[in-house]
């Protein structure tokens, strides 16, 4: 690997643009090391090496000043840009479509090429997402765009989805709502605008002659489309483990070239005209499907490949992926931190470079030249299972090369992918032949697409089912958490090395299992220890909350700005924890900035053993949805009232808000239901309303000398009973004056709450306010930001800071928060 020029030039560009990221002594290091690596290669593969050596390193070092150079000036464009702007600023934006995907009630068009127009001043720019209702915009136009400046978001808790380095690795720079401000300066034209239509009119054809879900899936295969991919079947190929077909990648570029070379020779066209041709066929395939980043990866491959067959050279697939990847990363130095693009190289390294290497331990070095080949003839179904075997043994070795990445970007590993992907893969070139063929034919006649399309119908449904099957199966998908770079790094270390050792001769499968202890690394986890972390959830609560023993308890856990919150915020941060299961989940009330997201949560079907609920809960529509989801999920649900515990080992919950009626039910333990007597301040009397806000469950929480108290949306009222209930000042006053470590403010830190009394009485060491940014209510406010300064705590806002969590150390409590501080 070390000898191909072509590799070490790429691996030193990609290197020298990831010094130009971020900077210090790491990568240069790197380089230093790369380069001694690649000098004892060439010196110990041939004699007098001095003048090839130095002419090596020459080269890398040029290539790894390029690529820092060039990433530098690349970002300089994005700086300039993003320090003209400011969010909701109506500016003016010029650019070429090069996509368009049609929404319910508007267009998404992606403008490249573009030009900012803002204050009297033009910025170059990279690609631009415009939203508008105008439906007449075609690919390859040239359009004058005006609207609302929105940049993408970034992540605010861990584990979740940063929308501004995802977009911006693929070069997109914000979004622009410009609703009808859409004005064409020059009508598209020539074979990129013909193709763009194209596509359009086969996504038609899909939705006219298949059901929804397939139409939508077979949009995505066969041409790159997934405005009507349908979410939860995207869900569940990815939980399955086969998710990367729905991305245009090698196979399908493989399928689709090879088959058209094969075609063109079958009409006895000359060899190199073929070649010529099958590449003029990819890249319009390429377009045809949107250039994406697997897609850009896969043509250039395929291209190299077909020239050196025209040419007479030998295809060398280690070279042709480092010239690919050298192309891509000077087209776009920010792609490196993009999933597509690491997953996409990450597999075609394990099924050649892996997959040689580990053919010729397994089968001989024959085998592993020349491939692993069947004897002729045999019966059919001997033959399908030698292709099954050969499936599943390259997907093994993607495996082998892309686990890492799934733990670090979904923090979870697919038990049985490689069986999906046996039952599975052999099943994509028939789709996308007979899809594409189906398009074309329903472009003439719906009657004829729709006859040839059925049986793509039929597969797609299999392949759910067989999704559905395999994720039925035990623990189908494991939960590990985020292993961090530092461990992500020793794992691709150590392969890199086992993988080079093992090419020196077959004699070493001993290595294997080093290999396999070593991948395990990627499973082991720092104890966190206790811990409590108030989620960024926009307007509204969510609280988790961890021991040393492993427990885990959540309260409450919803939003009324951030849609969908369960699936985007709280359980990306749950599987970057390593969290299978929710020990016990503390509803404080049933409004839907508490419990929208729980609700997702119950509906998907995450395990959560208990709900704790006040007995004294107001009943209403939203308790009683809240209930039903939780009882249909298998999920108990616990009844606490004033004077009761609960919680496991020596973290202890203590219920004080609000009074019910009856007594708790459903004891669990030793440690369910105590009764410390007096059942609490508030009795509610006959006749009086239950409010909502104020009937909100109130709990302390107590660990090896850490006391914590929430609130939920309780009042000044309901905590002036607190403040003057004398079980409430007893507690209290264990701790000799010195006052709570944590409280998290009452609704949202607004005036009406928190109120000067009871913070006097609990003397919070922090609080914590839990709202959105901007939110129309002006949380926190400023009369209870006062009180809190005048409480002596110290004060922390998810809206400024994101996710906050506090840590038990040694007997002190640290506090880190996500954002850095404006």
């Amino acid at each position: 690997m070390a000898n191909r020029a072509a590799v070490c030039l790429s691996a030193s560009f990609i290197l020298g643009t990831l010094s130009g990221e971020h900077g210090g002594f790491l990568f240069p290091a790197l380089q230093l090391l790369f380069l001694l690596f690649t000098s004892v290669a060439i010196a110990r593969g041939q004699e007098g090496a001095g003048k090839a050596i130095l002419s090596r390193c020459l080269c890398c070092t040029l290539a790894f000043g390029l690529g820092h150079w060039h990433f530098q000036a690349e970002t300089g464009v994005r700086d300039r840009l993003e320090a003209a702007l400011m969010e909701g600023e109506t500016i003016t934006v010029q650019g070429t479509v090069q996509k368009k995907e049609d929404r319910p009630e508007q267009c998404l068009y992606t403008l490249a090429d573009t030009y900012v127009l803002a204050d009297g001043s033009a910025y170059p720019s990279y690609q631009v997402f415009a939203y508008s209702s105008q439906m007449h915009i075609q690919p390859g136009d040239t359009v004058t765009c005006t609207g609302t400046y929105a940049p993408f978001q970034i992540s605010r808790n861990e584990g979740n989805f940063d929308e501004k380095q995802y977009f911006q690795s693929k070069k997109t720079e914000f979004r622009l709502y410009a609703e009808d401000s859409v004005q064409v300066v020059q009508k598209g034209g020539g074979y990129a605008s013909a193709l763009g239509k194209l596509r359009q009119k086969f996504r038609d054809v899909y939705q006219a002659c298949m059901g929804e879900k397939q139409a939508g899936l077979l949009a995505d295969m066969a041409l790159g489309d997934k405005s009507l991919l349908d979410g939860e079947l995207k869900d569940l190929y990815q939980k399955a483990g086969i998710s990367h077909i729905l991305a245009i990648s090698g196979l399908h570029v493989s399928l689709f070239g090879i088959g058209c070379y094969r075609l063109l020779q079958k009409i006895l066209f000359p060899g190199k005209l073929c070649a010529l041709c099958s590449i003029g066929a990819v890249i319009s395939f390429g377009l045809l499907s949107g250039m994406e980043i697997s897609t850009v990866r896969a043509i250039c491959m395929f291209c190299l490949g077909m020239a050196a067959r025209a040419m007479g050279y030998s295809y060398d697939s280690a070279t042709a992926l480092g010239v690919s990847a050298m192309v891509q990363v000077w087209g776009n130095p920010f792609v490196l931190g993009n999933a597509g693009f690491l997953f996409s190289y990450g597999a075609v390294l394990g099924v050649t470079v892996a997959a040689g290497i580990l053919k010729e331990v397994f089968w001989g070095r024959k085998a592993g030249r020349e491939g692993h080949q069947e004897e002729p003839g045999g019966f059919f179904w001997e033959k399908w299972v030698g292709k099954l075997l050969e499936t599943m043994f390259s997907s093994t070795c993607i495996q082998l090369t892309t686990l890492p990445l799934s733990l670090y970007f979904y923090y979870e590993v697919p038990c049985y992918s490689i069986l999906a992907n046996g039952l599975i893969l052999p099943f994509l070139g028939p789709i996308l032949s007979i899809g594409l063929l189906g398009g074309a034919a329903g472009l003439c006649s719906l009657r004829a697409g729709y006859m040839i399309l059925t049986p793509v119908g039929w597969m797609l449904s299999f392949h759910e089912l067989a999704c559905r099957g395999i994720l039925s199966l035990p623990g189908a998908v494991f939960v590990a958490g985020d292993p961090g770079l530092a461990l992500v790094f020793l794992y691709y270390g150590a392969l890199i090395f086992v993988l080079y050792l093992l090419s020196g001769g077959a004699g070493r499968r001993w290595l294997l299992g080093v290999a396999a202890a070593l991948g395990m690394l990627l499973f082991l986890r720092e104890p966190q220890g206790f811990g409590i972390h108030v989620l960024d959830v926009g307007q509204g609560d969510g609280i988790f909350i961890q021991t040393e023993e492993g427990e885990h308890f959540f309260i409450d856990g919803g939003s009324s700005d951030v849609k969908q919150v369960g699936k985007y915020r709280i359980l990306p941060f749950l599987k970057s924890k390593g969290v299978a299961s929710v020990k016990g989940w503390v509803v404080s009330h049933a409004d839907q900035d508490h419990v929208s997201g729980l609700e997702e949560l119950l509906e998907s079907g995450y395990p959560i053993e208990y709900l704790v609920v006040a007995e004294g809960m107001a009943e209403d529509e939203g308790a009683g949805r809240l209930l039903h989801l939780a009882r249909k999920a298998g999920c108990k649900v616990r009844y606490v009232s004033p004077g009761m515990e609960f919680g496991v080992g020596q973290a202890v919950f203590t219920v004080w808000h609000p009074e019910a009626g009856g007594q708790g039910t459903e004891g669990d333990g030793a440690s369910w239901g105590k009764s410390l007597g007096d059942p609490g301040p508030g009795k509610k009397t006959a006749g009086e309303t239950v409010d909502r806000n104020g009937a909100s469950l109130v709990v302390s929480l107590e660990y090896q000398g850490f006391t914590g108290m929430f609130t939920g949306d309780i009042g000044a009222m309901e905590e002036q009973r607190l403040a003057g209930s004398q079980d409430f000042l007893a507690w209290l006053g264990k701790r000799g004056g010195k006052g709570i470590d944590f409280y998290k403010a009452a609704h949202h830190g607004s005036n009406g709450s928190n109120s000067q009394g009871f913070l006097e009485a609990l003397s919070p060491k922090a609080a914590v306010v839990s709202c959105g940014s901007r939110n129309p209510y002006g949380h926190p406010g400023k009369e209870a930001l006062e009180r809190f300064r005048l409480a002596g705590s110290r004060i922390f806002c998810t809206a400024e800071l994101g996710q906050v969590s506090f840590w038990l150390r040694e007997g002190d409590v640290r506090v880190r928060w996500f954002l850095p501080k404006s």
